[in-house]
C-alpha cells in the first residue's frame, strides 16, 4: 500500500507539467478554476480545492469563507476509488458551464470531468450554487468495467488489535474527506420510508472518532470538532439504505483521520458501452462546530435543488382516499360536490386518487379491479362509467372556483419500467390537453438499478417537455422508494397514510414525523395530512385527550402548516362546524409562501401530545415566523428554545391562532417565554429582531 501511495504522489507531481490549459468560468459569486495542477470551486461562502491528477481528483481542502472553519489536509490517493486501488487515468477533459433547465429552476455553475481508466470512462459532475455553503459531486460511468475489488458487506470479526495496520480505513469509496486533528464527534442520521409500516422516520447515532473507523448507515453525516470550532455535513444523494442499488450495507466510514462516502449505486451489469449510467453522489458543506448551523446550511442547499414557485408548488390539497371509501364514490357528481366543499373550506387543489381511470386497480372497491404492475394506454383514460362526459365538467367547475384538478398515477412496472416513455407521454398528454400539472406517483418499486434509471427517464421527460411546470407528489408509504434525498428536484413527498377508520391517526403523531424530518430536510417539501376528526370516534378511547375527536379542528389543520397541508378526506362529508376553519385557511394562504421561503427549523420539544413544540422559519437575520403549539400541557406559559439571536430585542406580531402580540428580549440561550391560554392552542407570529 505504501508503494501505491508513493506512486500517486509521483503521478500527481508529474501531472503538474501536463495539466490541461488553465480554464475558468464565473457565474454570479460562483467560480470554477483549473490553473496548473489545482482545481478550485468557490463562491462567497465556500471553497474546495483538489489536485487535478489527470482528472482523478485528490482532496486538498475545503473551507468556509469568513470563518476559521476549514478542513485542509492533503489526501494521499484520489477521492473517487470505487474500484479499489486505481490506475493512472487517461484523456482527462474538463467542461465548465452554467446550467438552467427552465425559468423555474435555479442556476448553478457546473464542472464536468471525464477521464478513462483503461476501457472504463468516469464522469464526475461538480455543482455549486450561488451563495450556498455546499458543493455537490456525483458520478456516472460508461464503457467496460475492470472492477476487481467489489466491496461487499463486511463480516467484521472483533478480534484483538495487535498492530495499527489492522485499524486502517478501507480505500474504496465515492468520496474521501481527510481530517486534521483527532477530536471529532460524528452523528449519522438514518431514515425510514414505507411509512405504512413505520412511525419514526429519522434516527441519529452519535459516536466519537477512533483510529479504527466505524461503518454506519445513513443519508446524512455530521462531523464536529469543537476544539477547532470546525464542522461539516455530508448528504449522500441516494435512496435510503436497502433501496439503493448495489448496496454494501453502510454509507459512511468515519475515523480519526478520514471520512469515506460509500456506494456508487451502479452494479457492473448496468455499465453500458455507449451510454452513461448515473450513480449516486454526495454534497458537502463546512462551517463552525454548531449542529444547528450545519443543518441550517444543509437545508439551504436542498432548497436550491428545486425552486419554490408559489403558483406551482404551494398548495392546500384535498384527496378523498383518507375517508377509506376508496374509489366507491368516484363519479362526476361526487367530484362536483367535492369541488363545492373545497371552495367553501379554502382548498386550492383537489386530487382524484386511484379510481378515476378506466383500468381499475387492485385497491378498487370494485371486485373487477385487478391492475397494479401492468397498464395499457386505454387504462389511463377517464373511466367512461364514472365520468361519461370526460373531465371537462369537473375542470370547468374547478376553474370557476380557482381550484386545480390533480390525478393519481401508477407507472407500469413491467420489465423494470420499460414503458417509461409511454407513461411519460400519458402525463404530458394530460398536461397539454387538460392543463393538469400535479400527479401523485404511487406504487414505485426500486427493485433494480434499471428500474431506477427508467424512472428517472420518466420524470425527466415530463419535466423537460412541460418546462418544469409539472409537480410530482412522490408517495413513500410502502415498498422500496426514493426516500428523502433522491429525485427531490421533481416535486414534493406524499409522506404517509393515516386513517381514523383504523384508529392510527393522531395529530401529535403526524406532527412529530414532520418535526423530526424538518431537522434535516425542508419541511415545505412534505405533504402533511389532517383528517375529518368527526369520523369514527368509536375507534378511540373516549377519555383519550389526544384522540382526534377531542382536539380542535383548527389546531389539527395548523399542525400541517410548516409542510404542504393535505386534507386527507372527503371534504363534502365534513359537518357544518368544520367550515369555521375557512377563515384560518384564508389567512394562512396569505402568508404560506413567505413562511415557506424561510429555512424552517423545529423548536420546542419533540411532539408527544403533552408538551410545547413548533417551528421557526428564518427568512433572514432580522425577521421570520414562529409557529408554536401548546398540546395537552397544564401550563399556559413555557420557555421555548429558538433559532433567534441571543440577548436580542424581538417583536412578535400575531398573524394566526391564539395569544397576543408582544415584545421581549431573548435570554442567553435564545429562549422566549410564550403564553397560550388553553390546552390545544396554537399561535403563529411574524417576528422582527432589532440589532
Amino acid at each position: 500500500m505504501k508503494k501505491i501511495k508513493c506512486l500517486y504522489l509521483l503521478i500527481a507531481f508529474l501531472n503538474c507539467s501536463f495539466a490541461l490549459k488553465s480554464q475558468s468560468l464565473t457565474f454570479q459569486d460562483c467560480r470554477i478554476v483549473l490553473k496548473n495542477d489545482t482545481l478550485s470551486i468557490t463562491n462567497s461562502k465556500i471553497q474546495q480545492q483538489f489536485l487535478w491528477n489527470s482528472g482523478q481528483l485528490i482532496f486538498l481542502g475545503i473551507n468556509r469563507a469568513g470563518t476559521d472553519a476549514k478542513l485542509i489536509t492533503r489526501g494521499k490517493t484520489p477521492d473517487f476509488m470505487e474500484f479499489g486501488d486505481s490506475i493512472l487515468s487517461e484523456n482527462a477533459e474538463l467542461k465548465l458551464r452554467t446550467n438552467q433547465f427552465s425559468a423555474m429552476d435555479p442556476l448553478y455553475l457546473e464542472a464536468e470531468i471525464i477521464y478513462a481508466l483503461h476501457e472504463l470512462q468516469v464522469k464526475r459532475t461538480i455543482r455549486i450554487f450561488p451563495n450556498e455553503a455546499a458543493i455537490t459531486h456525483f458520478f456516472s460511468l460508461k464503457g467496460k468495467s475492470y472492477r476487481h475489488e467489489n466491496e461487499a458487506p463486511s463480516d467484521e470479526k472483533l478480534v484483538m488489535i495487535e498492530n495499527n495496520q489492522s485499524q486502517k480505513i478501507t480505500s474504496a469509496g465515492i468520496g474521501k474527506i481527510p481530517l486534521q486533528h483527532p477530536h471529532w464527534q460524528f452523528e449519522a442520521i438514518s431514515f425510514t420510508e414505507a411509512t405504512d409500516h413505520h412511525n419514526t422516520l429519522a434516527s441519529s447515532y452519535n459516536f466519537a472518532a477512533y483510529n479504527k473507523a466505524e461503518r454506519v448507515q445513513g443519508n446524512v453525516l455530521i462531523g464536529r470538532n469543537t476544539l477547532q470550532n470546525t464542522g461539516f455535513f455530508i448528504i449522500k444523494e441516494s435512496p435510503l439504505n436497502n433501496s439503493q442499488a448495489d448496496y454494501i450495507g453502510y454509507d459512511f466510514e468515519a475515523g480519526t483521520n478520514e471520512v469515506i462516502i460509500h456506494g456508487l449505486g451502479i452494479p457492473e451489469e448496468n455499465i453500458k458501452i455507449e451510454t452513461w449510467t448515473q450513480g449516486y453522489g454526495y454534497t458537502i458543506g463546512v462551517g463552525e462546530a454548531d449542529r444547528n448551523s450545519l443543518l441550517y446550511d444543509a437545508k439551504r442547499y436542498q432548497k436550491q435543488k428545486r425552486s419554490l414557485i408559489e403558483s406551482r408548488d404551494e398548495m392546500i390539497l384535498a384527496n378523498t382516499w383518507g375517508d377509506r371509501s376508496r374509489d366507491s364514490r368516484m363519479t362526476e357528481a361526487f367530484i362536483l360536490e367535492e369541488l363545492e366543499a373545497c371552495a367553501k373550506l379554502g382548498v386550492t387543489h383537489l386530487q382524484l386518487d386511484d379510481g378515476w381511470q378506466q383500468g381499475l386497480s387492485r385497491n378498487s372497491a370494485s371486485k373487477s379491479g385487478s391492475k397494479w404492475d401492468d397498464w395499457s394506454i386505454d387504462d389511463w383514460k377517464p373511466n367512461i362509467d364514472r365520468f361519461p362526459n370526460g373531465f371537462n365538467p369537473i375542470l370547468e367547475s374547478a376553474k370557476q372556483k380557482n381550484i386545480e384538478i390533480c390525478l393519481w398515477f401508477n407507472p407500469g412496472k413491467i420489465d423494470e419500467y420499460a414503458n417509461w416513455e409511454r407513461d411519460a407521454d400519458l402525463l404530458i398528454g394530460f398536461y397539454k390537453n387538460y392543463g393538469i400539472k400535479i400527479f401523485k406517483i404511487d406504487g414505485i418499486d426500486l427493485s433494480s438499478k434499471t428500474a431506477e434509471l427508467n424512472l428517472r427517464n420518466f420524470f425527466e421527460k415530463v419535466k423537460d417537455t412541460t418546462q418544469g411546470n409539472v409537480v410530482f407528489n412522490i408517495d413513500v408509504t410502502a415498498g422500496q422508494r426514493m426516500g428523502y434525498f433522491y429525485f427531490m428536484e421533481y416535486g414534493n413527498l406524499f409522506l404517509e397514510n393515516r386513517y381514523t377508520d383504523w384508529g392510527n391517526y393522531y395529530p401529535h403523531s403526524t406532527l412529530r414525523n414532520l418535526w423530526m424530518l424538518s431537522q434535516f430536510i425542508p419541511a415545505e417539501k412534505i405533504q402533511v395530512e389532517f383528517l375529518n376528526k368527526w369520523r369514527n370516534p368509536q375507534k378511540y378511547q373516549q377519555n383519550d385527550p389526544l384522540a382526534p375527536q377531542n382536539i380542535p379542528f383548527a389546531y389539527q389543520i395548523a399542525t400541517t402548516f410548516a409542510g404542504q397541508p393535505l386534507a386527507w378526506m372527503e371534504v363534502s362529508q365534513l359537518p357544518e362546524e368544520a367550515y369555521d376553519a375557512a377563515e384560518l385557511i384564508k389567512k394562512y394562504k396569505e402568508i404560506q409562501h413567505e413562511f415557506h421561503k424561510g429555512i424552517i427549523m423545529p423548536v420546542g420539544d419533540e411532539p408527544n401530545g403533552l408538551n410545547w413544540t413548533g417551528f421557526q422559519s428564518v427568512i433572514n437575520d432580522s425577521e421570520g415566523y414562529i409557529l408554536v403549539f401548546r398540546a395537552w400541557h397544564d401550563s399556559n406559559q413555557m420557555k421555548i428554545n429558538t433559532a433567534l439571536p441571543k440577548s436580542a430585542f424581538v417583536s412578535f406580531e400575531k398573524v394566526l391562532g391564539d395569544g397576543d402580540s408582544f415584545s421581549v428580549t431573548t435570554n442567553k440561550e435564545a429562549e422566549v417565554e410564550l403564553n397560550l391560554p388553553n390546552k390545544h392552542n396554537f399561535v403563529m407570529y411574524k417576528y422582527t429582531c432589532q440589532k
